[in-house]
């Protein structure tokens, strides 16, 4: 299980196009070494239950963000600013990097959230169509 969340982990940090440096910080403040280490021998590694947390709450977000931007927006969006007061207009990924877990949690509940208001929308639209104005 390791081993595949490590790689998903990478290919997403590829996919937001996260420096490595970035990437480190995001995983738990990982020296250099000890990145290069697990990206050399990712098949090998066994990562303990915080790196695996922080990359199920990354791995969580993007799936939020494909579901309700597409792909191609999902992977800009991290690094794009955001006017939403909890992101005090910096890059979400700026937040998650400052604020660690707590913060990549805010951001995964956020993103479910407007999910869930798109798809109550959506079902609304659908369930209720609009009534043609009658001629009399």
């Amino acid at each position: 299980m390791s081993s595949t969340a490590l790689n998903s982990f990478l290919s997403l940090m590829s996919a937001w196009e996260v420096a490595d440096s970035d990437a480190r910080i995001l995983l738990g403040r990982l020296t250099s070494e000890e990145f290069s280490v697990l990206r050399a021998a990712a098949a090998t590694q066994v990562l303990d239950a915080n790196r695996l947390k922080r990359i199920a709450s990354l791995l969580s977000i993007q799936r939020e963000l494909s579901l309700l931007y597409g792909p191609s927006v999902a992977s800009e969006w991290v690094q794009l600013p955001n006017s939403h007061p909890m992101f005090c207009r910096v890059k979400p990924l700026t937040y998650m990097l400052l604020g660690g877990v707590q913060a990549m949690s805010n951001v995964l509940r956020l993103l479910a959230r407007r999910r869930r208001a798109a798809q109550q929308t959506v079902g609304e639209d659908v369930s209720s169509p609009q009534q043609l104005p009658t001629q009399d």
